[in-house]
Parts: C-alpha cells; structure tokens; sequence
C-alpha cells in the first residue's frame, strides 16, 4: 500500500512534532512516520531546561559558546511569548538558579556573555556571593563559591510534546505507525520504504534524531551520534527541599510533579540505553557537591534515553537533496531548540 502526503516526517520526536505543527499550521498536508506510537525516547524524559547562557551541566562548559547562546536567545524568547494558556498547559516557570563556580573567572565568563546577547539585562542576571543569602543545605566544601542567576525557564517536556501532538492532530496531521527500512536515490528520485507501506512525497524531512545518520549514511555530511542521558529522581515526602535551582556539577531542582530530579549523564555508549547503578551514583555524588543533603531523599525513579549530538550542539537544518530535508542534532539543547525548528525547515525550502 502507498501513502501519498505532501510533507513525509520520519519521527515523532520533539522535533518531528515540531515540524508538523509549523507546517501544518501553513495549510500544508503532513504525514508523520514512526515506528512507535508513543516513543519514549529524549523527548518525553527530558529536563526541560530553557537557558541560553549557562552550557551543560558539569565544569568546563561554564557558558554556551557564543553562536549557540545567539542562537538559544531565539528560541529563548519563543517559549517567554507563547500564551497563558500554552505556558500552564506545559508547566513554564521561570526559577532562579545557584550556580556553583570553582573560580572567580567563571563568574566573569557568564556576565560577559550576558552583556554580549542581553546588554540591557531583560532577561538575565547574575549576581555574585556577597548578595546570596547561604541557607543549610548549600555544601561550600567543594566548590569555593557561588552566584545567584536568573532567567532559566523550565518546562516539562513530556507535556510539551503532548501540546505538540494536539496541535498536529488540531491541524489534521496524519499519523503513521511504520518502521522506515529504507531511503534510496536521494540524489535523484527519492524513493522512500517501511515495514508495512510505500510512500509518495514533494517533501521529506527526516527528523529520526539520534538514528538519523542510520537512515541516511553518507548522504549527511555532519556526524550525528547518540549521546545516552541518564536522570535520577528523588521523592520529597517532607516538602523540605528548594525552590531553587542548583547548577555546577550537574542540575538539581524540584520540578512541578513534586520529585527531585538530578540531571543528567552524557555518555558515548552508542544505541544502549540501559539504566545503571553506576549512573545513579555518579548523579547522586554529583548533587551532594552542592546539596548537603540529597543523599537523604528516598529514591523514586531512574530513567535513560538517546540525545542526537553534534559537535556544536546547534540543530542541523540541512537541504541535502532537492527534496530531502533533515533536522536533527541539538544535543542537551533539543528541547529549546525544537520551538524554532519548523521555521528553520520552512526558510530552508523556501531558500
């Protein structure tokens, strides 16, 4: 059996959703191909971090590199402008951060970058030690200081998509269940076939994330690999822990379903994606380097899923045929960056 659609989208993550919406609120027909109806992959377990100055959790990533934070401000600004209504739905906030330093250099590297994107301060701040008010919990034995900032957004990213898949459906997006076992002649006619059917398009856009370099070898010139995130959540039965968000050697915060969540690991171990011990107790281990006491909220849950990593951590929005369309990387950054990227696709068809 064939399908015929407009627009073909392999995957049904972030930024396959992304993409859907945006196109199908343009009046475009749109088809969305994935092998699983509901793919638990990074898109649902995500942080939901939305920050464009302060880079990955752990040291030696103090502040975004300058294009990627230009860059993340977009996005930034997209998620400040959506609706009331958009905002409750995924559960936006805006929570201040305590961002741990090891030295004064650090500090000094986020507030330039701050005057380099946001010079009049109308998104971000940052402040330094003297200022911060140390509660109980805060462990300084690690690291010798700290700053307060503001502006990170966070979002729950399994309820953004699910925002995702209603616009799409709103919109009359169709949704397919098919595994893509094959994309041939992409230079020339390019012919595109699944387990269960054939399909026919003007416009294919592969957005199969971390497995987008398994569907399109080398017809893609940036190395797209998957990179296993693992997080750690913790119950707070006591309501003790804090409102803040604590930022150094890894991100720690409680989030609006009431559980702790310690994130998040980065590992090359290809498509595996088994939880370990050895991941929990590096999170764990990392958060009592700013948390006194973090060891002492019982554990809840663990969960791991497969980031498409680039070197930049930038998307890759690329025209690599006369029909044949990617979008993928965005690394830890995906979340963010998913809001602009059914703009990026549309500007990269109409170029």
């Amino acid at each position: 059996m064939k399908i015929a659609s407009e627009n073909i989208i392999i995957g049904s993550g972030i930024f396959g959703l992304s993409i859907a919406a945006h196109l199908s609120n343009l009046g475009q027909k749109v088809t969305v191909v994935d092998k699983s109806e509901n793919p638990n992959e990074a898109s649902s377990n995500a942080l939901g971090r939305i920050d464009p100055i302060l880079g990955g959790s752990g040291h030696g990533h103090e502040t975004k590199p300058l294009p990627v934070a230009k860059k993340s401000l977009d996005a930034y600004k997209k998620f400040l402008n959506l609706d009331d209504e958009t905002k409750k739905e995924i559960e936006f906030e805006i929570r201040p951060t305590i961002h741990f330093l090891e030295d004064d250099s650090q500090f000094k590297m986020i507030e330039d970058l701050i005057h380099q994107i946001d010079s009049e301060r109308n998104f971000f701040s940052i402040q330094n030690k003297a200022s911060i008010e140390i509660e109980k919990f805060i462990n300084l034995s690690y690291f010798p200081s700290l700053s307060l900032f503001n502006g990170t957004i966070f979002i729950n990213s399994k309820k953004y998509k699910t925002y995702l898949e209603n616009e799409c459906k709103k919109n009359g997006v169709n949704f397919i269940k098919d595994e893509i076992m094959d994309i041939h002649e992409i230079d020339n006619s390019p012919k595109l076939s699944g387990k269960y059917y054939s399909y026919a398009f003007e416009k294919l856009i592969v957005a199969s994330g971390p497995w987008t370099k398994k569907l399109l070898g080398n017809s893609i010139k940036i190395d797209v690999y998957p990179s296993k995130g693992q997080i750690v959540k913790l119950r707070d039965p006591d309501n003790k822990f804090t409102d803040l968000h604590l930022h150094g050697s890894c991100s720690v915060i409680k989030k609006k379903d009431d559980l702790i969540w310690i994130a998040a690991t980065s590992e090359e171990k290809g498509f595996d994606k088994t939880i370990t011990n050895q991941a929990k107790d590096f999170l764990i281990d990392s958060a009592k380097k700013m948390h006194n006491d973090i060891d002492q909220f019982p554990f809840h849950s663990q969960t791991a899923c497969l980031r498409p990593q680039v070197e930049n951590d930038l998307p890759v929005i690329e025209k690599i045929s006369n029909s044949v369309y990617i979008a993928s990387g965005g690394g830890g950054w995906g979340i963010m960056m998913s809001i602009m990227v059914g703009e990026l696709i549309e500007n990269e068809i109409n170029s």
